[in-house]
């Protein structure tokens, strides 16, 4: 009987394979598509990400400062909203008040929003490069590749989350993101668009989508460029769209 070569991701061990992301993204992603079990790609920086954004939401409601630029956004949103009809002077007031008396739930309500936001981030964003391999690059991987390949670009994303926190930690300002926002940290207005689209140009952000379109093209067989320029393409697109309509 013959031996058998052994397969790219029997050889790559899961310290290989995180160095890659950051310093070899074609090669992270070698074996993705012949292992037949996918989850354990995506489910620890999954966990990662959720663990990293609680420990965040408990670390910022702690210190003053920055729970107090939180306070006040939340007081410009409702007046906005008042200037605009949107609701009553009275209504915001009785709104205010119920935030004040929550405000020690506010973590907790953090804690549980920053996990579905990262679990919506992996879903979601998944099926979206699914869909752009199926329609787009004509390929015929299946959903749990793209996890895998959603999942295993994700380590940058852990990156970014710890620099972001040190840095909004080191400025006293939880606008002090790794983003074209910095242009504006002195003046940032969340309530402005322009800002809220610029902290979505976020650097780390970036290079995740320049490694999942590296990803994307060895998974779909197609070429590296073409594949780059879909997910920079829908990097950009989500970040006017998200930065618009919702702000950091």
């Amino acid at each position: 009987m013959e031996n058998q070569e052994p397969s790219a991701e029997s050889t790559q061990s899961f310290g290989s394979r995180l160095l890659n992301v950051y310093a070899a993204p074609s090669e992270a992603f070698d074996g993705i598509t012949a292992t037949p079990s996918k989850t354990k790609f995506w489910i620890v920086p999954w966990l990662a990400m959720i663990v990293l954004g609680i420990m965040s939401i408990f670390i910022i409601f702690s210190n003053p400062v920055l729970k107090g630029q939180i306070e006040d956004a939340q007081t410009r949103a409702m007046q906005q909203n008042v200037e605009q009809g949107k609701m009553t002077q009275q209504q915001a007031d009785q709104a205010q008040e119920a935030m004040s008396g929550m405000s020690g739930l506010m973590p907790i309500f953090g804690a549980i929003g920053i996990t579905l936001v990262m679990t919506g981030y992996f879903f979601v964003g998944a099926l979206v490069f699914w869909l752009v391999g199926k329609f787009a690059l004509k390929s015929a991987e299946g959903y749990g590749s793209y996890l895998a390949l959603y999942g295993t670009s994700s380590w940058i994303a852990v990156l970014g989350s710890l620099v972001t926190l040190l840095m909004i930690l080191g400025l006293g300002s939880l606008y002090a993101t790794p983003s074209a926002a910095l242009a504006v940290l002195s003046d940032y207005d969340a309530m402005n668009s322009v800002h809220r689209i610029l902290t979505r140009f976020d650097i780390f952000a970036g290079w995740q989508a320049f490694v999942i379109g590296a990803g994307l093209a060895k998974i779909t067989g197609k070429p590296t460029g073409t594949a780059i320029g879909y997910a920079m393409g829908l990097w950009i697109l989500w970040a006017v769209g998200v930065g618009y309509l919702f702000g950091g």
